[in-house]
């Protein structure tokens, strides 16, 4: 039983050195390193250093299977692909933590805004959220022209499948893909 009890108990404390989520961001200097964390995301050997470019160059026969080819990439080049597909998933992941890592900076700058006293940091707020606003757009722009069917128009547009939309951090709601049509309206409007 005491084993059990001290086990329990050690649950509830933070490693020595970690930050809570919700303290992380009090200034400026603290969102600059949440954008150098927005950017190293996009560093995944999964985006656009490996599965992002190189299985779309395997789907449209840009690389060809020869003799002794260790059929590493079979079944994206014979399009099987599977949900369990490892490649794919790891894609989808690594665009969904830009998207987070985006959604961090982004609360965090908004909780940050009545902190600061000057233009020249409100000039700085502005350019780290449009970085993450753009990051996210992107991000989103990826993983709708990877996973949902193409646009046709509005009407059709509107009963087709998207994405999953998460704009918060701290956001606790059923997870469940919105429209192609507003899939693509958060992409504009991150623009914007």
């Amino acid at each position: 039983i005491a084993s059990a009890t001290l086990a329990t108990s050690c649950l509830e404390k933070y490693p020595e050195y970690a930050i809570p989520a919700d303290k992380a961001i009090n200034t400026l200097e603290e969102l600059d390193q949440a954008a150098i964390g927005v950017y190293d995301a996009f560093k995944s050997g999964a985006l656009y250093s490996g599965y992002l470019t190189l299985l779309p160059d395997i789907q449209c026969d840009m690389v060809y299977a020869v003799n002794g080819y260790t059929n590493t990439f079979g079944d994206v080049w014979r399009w099987e692909i599977l949900a369990t597909n490892a490649q794919i998933e790891a894609v989808y992941g690594s665009l969904y933590s830009v998207i987070g890592n985006c959604n961090f900076l982004l609360d965090n700058a908004a909780k940050l805004k009545p902190t600061l006293t000057n233009d020249t940091e409100l000039d700085r707020l502005e350019m780290y959220c449009g970085e993450a606003y753009f990051a996210r757009a992107l991000a989103y722009s990826e993983l709708i022209k990877l996973y949902c069917v193409d646009y046709k128009s509005d009407d059709e547009a509107k009963n087709e499948l998207g994405v999953v939309l998460k704009t918060k951090y701290y956001e606790n709601q059923p997870i469940k893909r919105a429209s192609l049509y507003d899939s693509y309206q958060l992409v504009l409007s991150d623009l914007d």
